[in-house]
Formats: C-alpha cells, structure tokens, sequence
C-alpha cells in the first residue's frame, strides 16, 4: 500500500511542518524507508527548503549495541549539537525495520544513550526546532505486535490521511470543558479509577500541523498519525490506578501486557506496580531511567505524572502495543510519566517520557468546584 500513497504521505509530513522557504530540515529513518525518505526530500526541497537526509539499519543499530564501548555510547556527539544550530525542523521516521533486534540491547547502553541524548533534546528546545515523529508500517513489525500487516497499514497509513472535520469537533468539545478543571476523574470496568489535578494546565490539540498559532505558542512538536488532546498535569498530584492492557518497553522492545500502575501524590509507587507479563522489563526501565535522571537533574522526576492524553482518530480502534497508534484510538486516555517540560506548564525534566494507554470504553468526567461533568462516557464524546 505505501507504494500508492507514498506521496500523499510525504506531502501529508512535509505539509505539517508548516515551512517557510529556506528553512532547513533534517529527515532521519532506516535505510529500508529510503524511498519515503527521498520522496520527502524533493517535496521539502521544491518549496525552497535545505534538506539533510541521515539513514541507518537494523544491522548497523545491532553493531552499536554489541560492538561500542559503554564510555563512547554514553558520549554526546558533537556533531548532532553542531548540526542543531543549523536546523529549523526535525523529522524522525521509526528507525528499525524489525522492532524485535531491540529486545536484544543492553539496557544499560540503551540508558547511556539516553542520557548522551539529553543535551541534543535541550538544544532542540533552545532553538525551538519543529520536530515531528512519523510512523511506518513493516512486517516485521506487523509479527512482533502479532497482528495482520494490513491493519498496521490501516492504523499508520490511513490513520496519517484521516478527515479533520471530526478531530476538531471532538477536540473543540474536550478543549472546552477541560480548560478551566480543576481535576479529572477517569475510570473504566478495568480496574483504572484515577483522578488527576489540571487546574492552569492549557491543553493542546495534535492534529499533525505546527500552525503559527502553534509556534507562537511554542507548540512545536508533533506526530503522525495524529488525533489527540493531550495536557502536562499537576506532576505532584495523582491518585489511584490506571490500568493499560499492553505497552512496549522503551528500552528493550519487550511487550509488557496488563499492567496495573498506582499513583500516589503524583508518583508510581513501584512496590503496588504491577505487569502480568515483563513486569521486570517495566521496573528494570523505570529503575535505569531514574539513575540516569539523578545524574542529570536536581529534581527526579522519572515517575511522576507527566501528561494526559485523550484518543480521537477515527481510523485506529484496537490497541496493538505500538505507541504511535495506540495512544490516538478513540475511546482511550494516555497517561505518561517522566519528562513533560516541552508541555505548556509542564515542569518535569527527564530521560524518559512513557505513555500508558488505558483500555477502550474510558470514562472521564471535568471537576470544577463542586461540579462533575461526565465529558466522555463509556467511551464516546457526550456532546
């Protein structure tokens, strides 16, 4: 299918940047994604913009991992920091042809990256560089996550090319009755009952365009497919359970599956978390990450209450494990731990930023003094 589309896709990508001539951009994916990549390229480049275009493998990824000392991963490039002085947009697009290799990695090197990576991530916030990261369907990926191929394509592709008239009604309608909570109360028949505090904390919309608007505001992050309303909440305050039917480990690749997360005063309490499968994978995770932030930061904020967001693209409706589609399906929240600071408000600096999808059929409702509106019930927007 991406054979047909890709030029819609690369018009779709290009077009969401909002560029204006002789900016520059930098187009990063695997080598497996070349032809997307270059399609991008010409179509950036005829409006007038410089274009840089960076490829690796699955191969070469594996090398660095088995075959790259510790001391050298855990260093930052100097080129990478040059190369953000000279850039204005920045496009990643899923690197790894086969998610699986992953699994494989050293966690304590794929830590080291991490941190070696926080100085490029600031730098990327200091030249308020527009960045976006761009899903691609695989079949490999397809048998990691266990699903059909063609309903990867489905929730990448189509999900890209989705009408807007619907998002923003939705999202209009969420904005409305989210921007002057206090808190929000989300529960479903799962197990999740969570309520968190939002009081002064603007929400945004990921429609999969950095409008003028947007950069004013500084807004200057997106994803494709897109389709959520998302907000950085009060990082000290969050209290109950959320639970999330499965998420892959950002480090390794592993699926954790009916996990259980227990907030209390705004952090996981890791002894209450739980995970039915790769639960050590999950708390090997969160724990690296916070040695790394306690290294990098005064304040660790590695499991604290980062972000909620709420799903409204209309083409994904089923969660498979892979980020990109899971967190906009309709009918679910997101919430996310760790870093937030790129939110408005938000005031939580780390390594890792981990979204938790909960299952379809959410209920959540806006508190505002002694009134509860129920604004999604059992899943559906209540007009």
């Amino acid at each position: 299918m991406l054979g047909s589309m890709k030029k819609k896709i690369a018009r779709r990508v290009i077009w969401g940047m909002n560029m204006k001539k002789g900016e520059s951009l930098f187009l990063r994916g695997g080598s497996h994604e070349q032809e997307l990549i270059e399609e991008m390229a010409i179509t950036a480049m005829k409006q007038g913009n410089d274009v840089m275009t960076g490829m690796g493998s699955d191969e070469l990824a594996k090398r660095v991992y088995s075959e790259i000392p510790m001391p050298y991963i855990k260093r930052t490039s100097k080129l990478s920091m040059k190369l953000m002085e000279a850039l204005n947009n920045y496009v990643g697009i899923e690197k790894l042809k086969d998610p699986r290799i992953a699994e494989k990695f050293p966690p304590k090197k794929i830590a080291a990256s991490q941190q070696a990576n926080e100085p490029i991530q600031k730098k990327i916030e200091k030249y308020k560089i527009k960045t976006c990261v761009v899903g691609y369907p695989t079949k490999e990926m397809a048998g990691k996550l266990n699903i059909k191929f063609a309903l990867l394509e489905k929730f990448i592709l189509n999900g890209m090319l989705i009408s807007y008239k619907d998002l923003m009604k939705k999202a209009g309608f969420l904005y409305k009755n989210l921007v002057n909570a206090e808190y929000v109360r989300a529960y479903d028949e799962y197990g999740t009952d969570l309520k968190l505090r939002v009081k002064n904390r603007r929400p945004l919309v990921d429609d999969g365009f950095i409008s003028n608007a947007d950069i004013k505001n500084g807004d200057l992050h997106s994803n494709l497919p897109c389709g959520e309303l998302f907000l950085a909440p009060v990082e000290t305050y969050g209290e109950g359970v959320l639970v999330s039917p499965k998420r892959t480990d950002v480090y390794t690749g592993k699926m954790i599956e009916n996990i259980r997360l227990v907030f209390e005063k705004g952090r996981l309490n890791l002894k209450k978390t739980r995970a039915e499968k790769n639960e050590r994978a999950l708390k090997t995770t969160l724990k690296n990450s916070m040695a790394v932030d306690r290294k990098l930061y005064k304040k660790v904020r590695t499991i604290n209450v980062a972000e909620l967001g709420i799903g409204m693209n209309p083409v994904i409706d089923k969660i498979i494990g892979y980020l990109l589609s899971d967190e906009k399906i309709g009918g679910t929240i997101h919430v996310a731990i760790g870093e937030n600071y790129r939110f408005p408000n938000g005031r939580s600096r780390s390594c890792l930023h981990w979204d938790f999808i909960s299952n379809k059929g959410i209920n959540l409702s806006a508190v505002s003094g002694k009134k509860e509106k129920i604004i999604i019930e059992n899943g559906k927007c209540c007009f």
